[in-house]
C-alpha cells in the first residue's frame, strides 16, 4: 500500500470518527428512552421497517433495479436504505428532522476536501481529480451496500447516517447544482481574471465558444448518430436528441487544468484562454441546451432558434453589466468596511444568477461574467484597497468550498445513479476519442483567425487547448436534467448519464493527470534565460544577505550560545546552474525592463491604497503599463504612447459646449478629466522615481555579490527612465501654468490625505506601543475613515476661472473704456477644448471671435501648420471684421481655454466703441503683416517670438483727406481698401506689401506700418 492510498484511507476515517461518535451517542439515547431493545434488536426492527417500506426505496433507487448487475446488491441496498425509513418515523416521533443529511455530507466533504490539500499536496494528481476519485470510492461503497450496519467485534455501529447522506448528494437536484454552486465558481472565475489579458484574449475564446462549440456540437451528433448507423446502440436517438448531447459533452471545465497550470508557471496567456473560452463555453453550452431540451419537451419558445439564443446571450450579459453597475454605485459609497462591501458583492452574483435564470430566462452563466469582469475590472477601483485583499481572499475560499463539494458530489453521483455494461464501455471510449478528435477540428478550422486574433495562438498552446478541454460538473447537471425529464425514454437517459458521466470521469481522470508532462514536454514551464539568471542574483544576494546577518546575531549576548553548524542548515540554498552559458544573453535586458514595469505598476496601486492617486488615474496608468509587458520586455520603457494622447479628454466635449444645457455639464466634465490628467502625470513621475531607485539597488546588490556590473544595460533602462520622466515632468509644467487652479485642488487633496494618513499611522503606533487599547484605536480609526470617505465623496471643489479673471491680463483689453470692457466680459463664454479638438475650420462660416486665455493653438493652411498661438492671442478676428469665410483651421495643441462671442455681438459693441473696433484691426493688421512678410528677407530668418514684439511697436493708419499716408522710411502693409501709385500704372488690393512710399488709398483703406529695422 504506497503512501497516497493510506493517505486518502486515513482521510476518509478521520471524517467519518467523529461522525461515528455522534451517532453511537444518538443511537444510545434512542434505545434507553424509546425502546428497551438492544442494538442488535434495533437494527432488526429497522431492517423489518426497510422491508415494509421497499417500495419507497426502490423509487429513490430505481437505477439501481434497472441495472443488470444489481441483482446481487438488492439485499444490501434495501438493508442500507431501511434505516431511512426508520429513521424518518423515529425523527418524526421525536420532533426532529431527516433534513440533516445534506449538512452531514457537507462537513464530511469539507473535512475531506481539507485533508486533501493537506496530506495529498504533493500526489501527481490535481486537488480536483483528486476529490473526484474519492467521490467515485464512496458512491461505489454505498452502491455495494457498505454503509449498513457494522460489526465491530461486540459492536454493531449503524452506519445508515452515511448512506442517507450519500443518497442525497447522489441524488441531488441539478437545478442545486446550477443555482448554488454555479454563480460562485463563475463569478470567481471572472472576477479574479486579468480583465486586460481576458480582452486580449477573448476573440479567441469567443471562436472557441460560440462558432467552435456549434462545429463541435453538429460532429458529436454525427458521431452518435454513426454509431447508431453501425449497430452500436443508441435505439431512438435522432439528430435532436444527438445535438443535445453534443451540447452538453461540448460544455469545457478546466479547473485542475488552469490550476496546474498555474502551478507549473506556464503562461498566463494561456491560462487566461483556457478559462475565458470555459467561461463563455458554459454559457453558450447551457443557452443551446435548452433552446435543444425546450424543442424535444415541446416545451420551448415558438421564435427561431439563432434569435431566441441571442435573446438569452445578450440578455444575459446586459443583466450582468447592469447589477454590476448597481454594485459599483452602492460599493463606492463605503469606505473600508468588508463585511458591507463583500455581502453586496456576494448578493450581486447570486441576484444576477436569479433574476437572469427565474424571471427574464436569459443567461445567468454570461450574467456572471459579465459581472464579475465588471467588478474586476472597472470595480477593483471603487472597492475599498484595504477591503479588496480580503475580498480576494473570501472568493477564493467560497471557490475551494464549491469545488471541494462539487466534485466529491459529481463522483458520488457518477458512481450511484449511472448504468453500464461492458458494450456501454466500449461505446464510451469510441466517443471519448471522438470528442478529442472533433475538438482538434475545432481548432484547425478556427486556427488561421485564432493565431492572428490579440495574443495569437502559437501551435503548442494549440495542442494545451485541445488536450485541456475537460468535462466537468456543468456537463454533468444539465445530463442530470435530461435523466429527469420523463418525457424522454428511460433507456435513452440512462445513456445519455452515463456516456456525460464517463467523459467527465475519463477526461478528470487521464487528461487531467497527465497535463503535467503534456506541458513540461512542449517546453511551456521552461523559464527564459534572463528569468532564470534573476532568478540566480536574487537568490545568491539573498543568502549572502542572511549568512552576514550570522555575525551579527553572534554578538547578541542572548544568541551567542547558539549552535551556529545547526543554524547553518537552516539557510537558503545555493542557487544551482545547469547550464551558465546559456543565462548571459541580451534578453537580460529584456527581464530588468519587465522587472521595472512590475515595480512601477506596484507603484500606482501603492498610492492608490494611500489615498495619493484617483481610481480613474490608477486605472489608466495601469491599463498602459500592460499594453507594454504585452512586449515582453523587448521595447525601450520610453516608447509610450504619447503623455499628452495618453491622457488627453474626448474632443466630444468641445461640441457639446454650444449646447445651452450641456455647456456647463460638459465644462465641468472638461476639467475633471483635466486633472485626472494631472493626476495621472504626477503618479507617473512619482514611479519613475521609485523605478530609478530599484535601478540603484540593483547597481548595489550587484557590487555586493563582486560581480561585474553590467552596467551598459542599466546604463540603458536608466536613460530610459530619466527620459519618461522629464517628459512626465514637461507635462506638468505646462499643465499647471495653463490651469493652476487644478494644481491647487490636487494639491490641497493631497495635503489632506496626508495629514490623514499620518494621523492614521500615528495611531497605530500608539496601539502598538500599549498607550491606547484596540478598542480606542478602533473608534480613532473610524473617525478618521469617517473624513478619508468625506475627502472621497466632496474633495476640494475645482473653481473654474470667470470671464472678468481671464480678460484681465490680455494686452489688447488693457485701458478699454470700463463700459465698454464690461459689455465684453459679459457677452464672452467661456469655452475649453481638449489637445487635437478644432476650435475652427478653414473655408468654415465666420460665427465668432475667440480669445486664447489658457494654452496654445496651431493654425493650419491646407494642413500645413504656420502658426503656433498662445494666450491673448484672437483668432476668428478677420471673420468678424469682413465677414469672410475662415482662411485657417485652428486646433487645440495643449488642453485650451479660450473666450467665445458670437460674431452679432461683438459687431453691436464694436459699432459703440471705435477703441474697441480699432484694437482688433491692429491685431489683424498684425497677423496679415507676420503671414506676408515672413516670405520676404530679412524676415523669413526671424524667430517668432522676435518676429511678433517688432510687430508689437507697429500702429494702424488711416488715409487723409487726400487719400495719402506718411510711409517713408516705413514698411506698410495695406490691410483694407486699394492702394494705386502715383503714376497710376500699378493698383493693389488688400492684402498686400506697400513696396514704396508712392500711393494714394481709397478711403476705406486701413494700412499697418512699421519703421524698418
Amino acid at each position: 500500500m504506497n503512501k497516497t492510498t493510506k493517505a486518502i484511507l486515513l482521510l476518509l476515517l478521520l471524517s467519518i470518527i467523529p461522525i461515528l461518535f455522534i451517532s453511537r451517542t444518538y443511537s444510545l439515547q434512542h434505545v434507553d428512552t424509546d425502546s428497551p431493545l438492544s442494538i442488535e434488536e434495533q437494527s432488526s426492527v429497522q431492517d423489518e421497517a426497510g422491508e415494509d417500506k421497499t417500495g419507497h426505496s426502490d423509487d429513490a433507487h430505481a437505477d439501481d433495479a434497472h441495472s443488470n448487475d444489481a441483482h446481487s446488491n438488492d439485499a444490501h441496498s434495501d438493508d442500507a436504505h431501511s434505516d431511512d425509513a426508520h429513521s424518518d418515523d423515529a425523527h418524526a416521533e421525536g420532533g426532529h428532522s431527516s433534513n440533516m443529511f445534506p449538512l452531514l455530507f457537507i462537513i464530511i466533504a469539507l473535512i475531506i476536501g481539507a485533508g486533501t490539500r493537506h496530506w495529498l499536496r504533493k500526489s501527481p494528481l490535481p486537488f480536483t481529480v483528486s476529490l473526484l476519485i474519492i467521490g467515485l470510492g464512496l458512491g461505489a461503497a454505498h452502491r455495494l451496500g457498505w454503509f449498513g450496519t457494522w460489526h465491530l467485534g461486540g459492536l454493531n455501529l449503524n452506519m445508515g447516517f452515511l448512506a442517507q447522506s450519500l443518497d442525497w448528494a447522489g441524488n441531488i437536484d441539478p437545478h442545486l447544482i446550477l443555482y448554488v454552486f454555479l454563480p460562485t465558481l463563475i463569478f470567481e472565475a471572472a472576477f479574479a481574471m486579468d480583465v486586460h489579458t481576458f480582452k486580449k484574449s477573448v476573440t479567441n475564446a469567443f471562436l472557441l465558444a460560440v462558432p467552435g462549440i456549434i462545429i463541435a456540437l453538429v460532429l458529436t451528433a454525427a458521431i452518435v448518430l454513426g454509431l447508431k448507423g453501425a449497430g452500436l446502440g443508441f435505439a431512438g436517438w435522432g439528430w435532436p436528441m444527438a445535438l443535445l448531447f453534443g451540447a452538453v459533452v461540448s460544455a469545457t471545465d478546466p479547473v485542475a487544468v488552469v490550476a496546474l497550470l498555474k502551478d507549473l508557471g506556464a503562461s498566463k496567456k494561456l491560462g487566461t484562454l483556457i478559462e475565458g473560452e470555459s467561461l463563455l463555453n458554459d454559457g453558450t453550452a447551457i443557452v443551446i441546451f435548452m433552446v435543444l431540451l425546450g424543442t424535444i419537451t415541446g416545451t420551448g419558445s415558438d421564435t427561431s432558434p439563432i434569435i431566441e439564443f441571442l435573446r438569452v446571450a445578450l440578455g444575459g450579459t446586459l443583466v450582468g453589466v447592469f447589477f454590476g453597475w448597481l454594485c459599483i454605485r452602492w460599493v463606492k459609497k463605503v469606505f473600508n468596511d468588508m463585511l458591507i462591501e463583500i455581502t453586496v458583492i456576494i448578493a450581486a452574483a447570486y441576484l444576477t444568477f436569479f433574476v437572469a435564470e427565474y424571471f427574464l430566462h436569459v443567461s445567468g452563466v454570461l450574467g456572471l461574467v459579465a459581472l464579475g469582469l465588471v467588478i474586476g475590472g472597472v470595480g477593483k477601483t471603487r472597492i475599498s484597497p484595504e477591503v479588496e485583499h480580503f475580498l480576494h481572499e473570501f472568493w477564493e475560499l467560497a471557490a475551494f468550498i464549491a469545488n471541494t463539494l462539487i466534485f466529491i458530489i459529481v463522483g458520488v453521483v457518477i458512481a450511484v445513479d449511472t448504468q453500464f455494461t461492458a458494450h456501454d464501455v466500449l461505446v464510451l471510449f469510441i466517443i471519448y476519442f471522438g470528442v478529442h478528435i472533433v475538438r482538434a477540428i475545432v481548432i484547425a478550422l478556427l486556427y488561421p483567425l485564432m493565431k492572428r486574433a490579440g495574443y495569437g495562438l502559437p501551435k503548442k498552446d494549440a495542442i494545451v487547448v485541445w488536450y485541456g478541454a475537460l468535462r466537468g460538473a456543468i456537463g454533468l447537471a444539465l445530463a442530470l436534467m435530461v435523466a429527469g425529464e420523463t418525457s424522454i425514454d428511460q433507456e435513452i437517459r440512462d445513456d445519455f448519464l452515463f456516456l456525460t458521466a464517463g467523459l467527465v470521469t475519463l477526461f478528470s481522470l487521464i487528461n487531467a493527470t497527465t497535463m503535467k508532462y503534456l506541458v513540461n514536454g512542449l517546453g511551456l514551464t521552461k523559464v527564459a534565460p534572463a528569468k532564470a539568471l534573476a532568478m540566480i542574483t536574487a537568490k545568491n544576494y539573498l543568502r549572502q544577505s542572511t549568512e552576514n546577518s550570522i555575525d551579527k546575531f553572534k554578538k547578541d549576548r542572548y544568541l551567542n550560545r547558539a549552535n551556529w553548524d545547526v543554524v547553518q542548515g537552516f539557510l537558503p540554498e545555493k542557487p544551482k546552474i545547469d547550464n551558465e552559458e546559456d543565462l548571459h544573453l541580451d534578453s537580460r535586458i529584456a527581464e530588468t525592463r519587465t522587472r521595472i514595469l512590475e515595480r512601477e505598476k506596484s507603484s500606482y496601486w501603492n498610492q492608490f491604497r494611500e489615498g495619493m492617486l484617483g481610481s480613474t488615474a490608477v486605472r489608466r496608468l495601469t491599463d498602459a503599463i500592460r499594453e507594454i509587458m504585452d512586449e515582453g520586455g523587448l521595447v525601450s520603457l520610453s516608447e509610450r504612447k504619447d503623455l499628452e494622447q495618453e491622457w488627453k479628454t474626448p474632443k466630444i466635449l468641445g461640441k457639446l459646449q454650444s449646447m445651452r444645457l450641456l455647456g456647463k455639464l460638459s465644462q465641468r466634465f472638461f476639467f475633471e478629466r483635466l486633472a485626472t490628467s494631472y493626476d495621472s502625470a504626477r503618479g507617473f513621475v512619482q514611479a519613475q522615481d521609485e523605478s530609478l531607485k530599484l535601478i540603484e539597488n540593483m547597481m548595489i546588490a550587484k557590487d555586493d555579490e563582486g560581480e561585474s556590473i553590467d552596467e551598459e544595460n542599466l546604463s540603458v533602462i536608466e536613460a530610459e527612465i530619466n527620459e519618461n520622466k522629464i517628459h512626465g515632468l514637461t507635462f506638468l509644467r505646462n499643465l499647471r501654468n495653463s490651469y493652476p487652479e487644478i494644481y491647487n485642488a490636487i494639491a490641497t487633496r493631497q495635503a489632506i490625505r496626508s495629514v490623514l494618513n499620518y494621523e492614521k499611522r500615528m495611531v497605530e503606533r500608539l496601539l502598538n506601543k500599549g498607550r491606547i487599547d484596540s478598542g480606542e484605536a478602533g473608534k480613532i480609526i473610524s473617525g478618521i475613515e469617517e473624513r478619508m470617505k468625506m475627502l472621497m465623496d466632496r474633495p476640494p471643489s475645482l473653481e473654474l476661472p470667470k470671464p472678468i479673471e481671464l480678460l484681465r491680463d490680455i494686452s489688447w483689453l488693457t485701458g478699454l473704456e470700463e463700459k465698454t470692457f464690461n459689455r465684453v466680459v459679459n457677452d464672452f463664454q467661456n469655452r475649453v477644448y481638449a489637445v487635437d479638438a478644432t476650435l475652427v475650420k478653414e473655408n468654415g462660416p465666420g460665427d465668432g471671435l475667440f480669445v486664447v486665455v489658457r494654452g496654445q493653438v496651431k493654425i493650419s493652411v491646407k494642413k500645413v501648420v504656420i502658426d503656433i498661438l498662445g494666450p491673448g492671442s484672437i483668432i476668428g478676428e478677420m471673420a468678424v471684421l469682413t465677414g469672410l469665410a475662415r482662411t485657417a483651421t485652428v486646433s487645440a495643441e495643449s488642453p485650451v481655454t479660450v473666450l467665445w462671442m458670437s460674431t452679432s455681438k461683438m459687431k453691436s459693441i464694436m459699432k459703440d466703441s471705435r477703441d474697441l473696433e480699432n484694437r482688433l484691426w491692429k491685431f489683424a493688421s498684425m497677423r496679415f503683416a507676420m503671414n506676408l512678410l515672413s516670405q520676404k528677407k530679412p524676415y523669413d530668418d526671424w524667430q517668432q517670438k522676435e518676429f511678433r514684439q517688432w510687430l508689437a511697436a507697429g500702429d494702424l493708419m488711416y488715409p487723409d483727406d487726400k487719400g495719402n499716408i506718411d510711409l517713408k522710411g516705413k514698411i506698410g502693409i495695406l490691410v483694407t481698401g486699394k492702394a494705386t501709385s502715383k503714376e497710376g500704372s500699378k493698383t493693389l488690393a488688400a492684402p498686400d506689401i506697400l513696396e514704396s512710399s508712392d500711393y494714394s488709398f481709397t478711403p476705406n483703406s486701413r494700412v499697418f506700418i512699421r519703421e524698418e529695422k
